[in-house]
């Protein structure tokens, strides 16, 4: 026979609606949003990691002046390595209009990177359409296309040939569009890939980039191994006839390793803001299992009077909890799996070229986001319950569960105005309430706040990044290159670098006097320097003007199991021109501030800085500090420099100029500027952009959920006092100005009130968010943004006061006739 505590079950969810929908939609909405965003950075992450086998990538790549001699490749190819042409030719695409577009006499246009079909490495996937067929067909990138409306079946023009697109295509060694792997930023507006067939990229008049991919029979190398790898291919392509102009394993190459990287980062945010969800969840499931015990005091010494044991009471009571929670966590990870998702998913298929999109399950994101919010409330109300329960059956018919129910009350001033007397009882009886209410605010501003100020905070991290440059170019080159020379001096390395990078059989072909100039020219460069002689002419001012100096990029532990952290090292002058604010001394590194405080340096103290692509370790005593909190850098005399990293004297790989210089491309790594700079804080803050609106919108329904469900209990516990006021005549305008007044005082202070609290707690919140990010990211909240907070609080407040003034209106009259002992 079922128990009759059954049949109070609806009564009491249809009683207690609000406090129940309350606790549904905090649960569910956390759920949604939390699940919907791991869940899909977390499959993202997976169809990443399985890319090197699912579509056999690249370990790494070798670009070569001319067409590798067979030796060469198997030179290499004995090193261990399979190798295979991946030659791309470089055009003009333009197209007219777009599927769809109704302005069909618009004309785009950008640069392709043109491919042949692959079939062992790096192979293509395709989100739409199919595999180019013919030479007249070709494959296209799917963000590319995305961005400006193409589709199947539209016709572009390559290199003046006509070209249909019969597939949207992603290729894994361009998962981000980086023109070149040693750019800042990617570029998904005017720079693309294509595949085509043999025959139609024979039929693209462009000239022939000469790149070779290879993966290494033996998987899973690490960075030192692949670095030694890839010196040996070097040392290999070179004996055996070959000339390489550029070279980089898989992690080096940005187009590969960026959007891996950038997916990672992210999903710490969104963890920080689940445990910010999860407190805030126990401290609103502590406040109701209270109230809702209190509420039914009367009753549980009834029935415990009347024989019911204390188990059957607890099943009782648990029923609806643990229901409302089930039933919130089946909706959450229904609208996340199902809904949420997309959104979440589309926030890095919109930036990045990654294969289509499937959804894995994972525990974890399981278990944190479903498990830990429905057991805490069970166990909340589970351990309120046991530990009201102690009170004997008297003490709950006599509502003195609580040593606040036992106190007396406090007298108050007789000269006071009714309303400010009556104002003032409300809240000091209510005062743990109100206490409880401030808390609940501070949270949620919290959380609110936390969401706001993350562009604010990105974009002060970019105005830092600004202010850190020293010149208007930083040049880093891949060899030392020596800008001072004169004519003769330029002509001899010109005359060097034809002769290498001319295909055997063209330089067999030539003029013989022609080739005997240039023999005569190349002697008088020395084979055996390790500098080059730049082939371009600059005018002597920005010679003057130029600094050299010298980089490497080494890593330091973070604080906690949070990684590395990449560090530039500078070999810098003395009495430097350009970082003219570093007093680097023999014997001393001086630190960036940004690296010191992310990493707890300190000035006296020791760093260890370790090389990844040679295992080496270097422990420096730190000199001093310098730059903005963003300055992630060290920098030590370059003479310093070279003998610490076994460098001949004199050696550099860098220019600091504020004139443009002129130097030989192909010994140019990447030219830094501020409009480079720029760039770089305009993919930031795309990136960061759309996650931050998201968590925004997460904290502002949580706002109104919290702040509605904790009034919601100040007004429930002054129920009794609400139904005495309409039996002496007060109108519900009244009740609400006495009640309603109270609460809303309450709020606005608290809200203002908690502004110091949450400045204090969100700087360690922000720097445990981009403890996995590169860089040291200082907080910054503009007053703006506080403000903002302060009247988004005031707006949700004034919609659940409007439910508020409704529910008062409703409380009956009758409650004032019931007797209370």
């Amino acid at each position: 026979m079922s128990s009759p505590l059954i049949r109070r079950i609806p009564r009491q969810l249809v009683h207690n609606a609000g406090r129940y929908l309350g606790i549904f939609a905090l649960i569910a909405v956390s759920i949604a949003f939390v699940s919907g965003f791991l869940v899909a950075a977390s499959s993202i992450e997976r169809i990443v990691a399985d890319m090197p086998e699912d579509y056999r990538m690249q370990d790494g790549q070798f670009t070569c002046a001319f067409e590798a001699p067979d030796e060469a490749i198997e030179a290499v190819e004995k090193l261990g390595v399979s190798v295979e042409e991946e030659f791309s030719r470089e055009a003009e695409m333009t197209w007219e209009g777009a599927s769809g577009d109704d302005a069909a006499d618009s004309v785009g246009s950008a640069t392709v990177r043109l491919f042949k079909e692959r079939d062992t490495f790096d192979l293509a996937s395709y989100a739409e359409g199919e595999a180019p067929d013919t030479p007249e067909e070709v494959a296209l990138d799917r963000v590319f296309c995305a961005h400006h409306d193409l589709a199947v079946g539209d016709t572009v023009q390559i290199g003046g040939s006509a070209f249909e697109i019969s597939g949207i295509c992603t290729l894994p060694d361009y998962s981000s569009l980086f023109e070149d792997p040693s750019d800042f930023v990617f570029n998904a507006i005017t720079f693309t890939i294509g595949v085509t067939t043999p025959e139609g990229f024979a039929s693209v008049d462009a000239p022939l980039t000469y790149t070779y991919a290879y993966r290494a029979d033996e998987a899973g190398l690490d960075r030192a191994e692949a670095a030694d790898l890839l010196e040996d291919i070097a040392t290999a392509l070179r004996e055996n006839g070959a000339m390489p102009t550029s070279l980089m394993d898989a992690a080096s190459n940005s187009a590969i390793s960026y959007a891996a990287d950038d997916v990672e980062g992210d999903q710490l945010m969104w963890e920080v803001m689940l445990v910010l969800l999860i407190a805030i969840m126990a401290f609103v499931f502590v406040v109701l299992a209270g109230s809702s015990i209190e509420a039914e005091s009367a009753i549980i010494g009834t029935l415990l009077a009347s024989g019911y044991r204390k188990r059957e009471l607890v099943a009782h009571y648990m029923a609806l909890p643990a229901l409302v929670g089930v039933l919130a966590a089946v909706a959450g990870n229904l609208v996340g799996y199902q809904v949420l998702y997309a959104p979440m998913r589309d926030l890095y298929y919109n930036s990045y070229s990654l294969p289509p999109f499937e959804m894995f399950w994972n525990w974890r994101v399981f278990f944190m986001c479903t498990v830990v919010p429905v057991v805490l409330l069970v166990l909340v109300n589970l351990v309120g319950l046991m530990r009201k329960l102690r009170c004997t059956p008297l003490e709950f018919l006599r509502r003195e569960t609580t040593k606040r129910s036992r106190r007396r009350g406090v007298a108050l001033p007789e000269r006071l105005p009714f309303t400010a007397r009556f104002r003032l009882r409300i809240l000091l009886c209510n005062l743990p309430s109100f206490l409880t209410l401030f808390c609940g605010i501070a949270f949620a501003s919290l959380l609110l706040v936390f969401g706001l100020c993350m562009m604010p905070v990105v974009d002060h991290y970019a105005e830092n990044l600004k202010s850190d440059m020293v010149a208007e170019h930083q040049y880093i080159l891949k060899v030392p290159v020596e800008i001072d020379v004169d004519e003769s001096e330029r002509v001899a390395q010109a005359a060097a670098e034809k002769l290498s990078m001319t295909p055997p059989g063209e330089l067999e072909a030539m003029d013989a006097s022609e080739l005997r100039q240039l023999a005569a020219d190349a002697s008088r460069v020395d084979p055996d320097s390790d500098v080059v002689w730049n082939t371009l002419a600059n005018s002597d001012e920005a010679v003057a003007q130029a600094e050299k100096f010298a980089v490497a990029s080494l890593e330091t532990a973070r604080p906690g199991d949070f990684g590395m952290e990449d560090v530039s090292m500078y070999g810098i002058q003395q009495d430097s021109a350009y970082w003219s604010d570093v007093d680097a001394a023999e014997g001393s590194v001086v630190v960036g501030r940004g690296l010191a405080e992310k990493c707890g340096l300190s000035i006296g103290g020791n760093v260890e800085l370790s090389d990844p692509l040679s295992d080496k370790t270097y422990e420096l005593r730190i000199g001093g500090t310098c730059g903005s909190a963003s300055n992630m850098n060290a920098y030590l005399p370059i003479a310093e420099f070279n003998r610490l990293f076994g460098n001949a004297d004199g050696y550099f790989n860098g220019y600091a100029s504020d004139m443009p210089l002129a130097i030989d491309a192909l010994y140019v790594v990447s030219d830094l500027t501020p409009d480079t700079m720029d760039k770089i804080v305009a993919q930031l803050s795309d990136s960061m952009g759309s996650i931050t609106g998201m968590l925004v919108v997460l904290a502002a329904i949580i706002y109104v959920v919290l702040m509605y469900l904790l009034t919601k209990t100040v007004i429930d516990r002054s129920a009794r006092s609400i139904s005495y006021m309409k039996v002496f005549g007060y109108r519900p305008r009244e009740v609400n100005r006495l009640y309603i007044r109270s609460i809303t005082i309450t709020v606005v202070a608290s809200l203002l009130l908690c502004l110091p609290v949450i400045v204090l707690f969100l700087a360690g919140l922000v720097k445990l968010v981009f403890m996995g990010y590169n860089g040291n990211f200082e907080v910054v909240i503009p007053a703006s943004q506080l403000v903002l907070e302060v009247c988004v609080g005031i707006v949700c407040y004034a919609a659940v006061a409007f439910l508020h003034v409704r529910h008062i209106r409703n409380v009956p009259l009758s409650i004032a006739l019931k007797a209370q002992e």
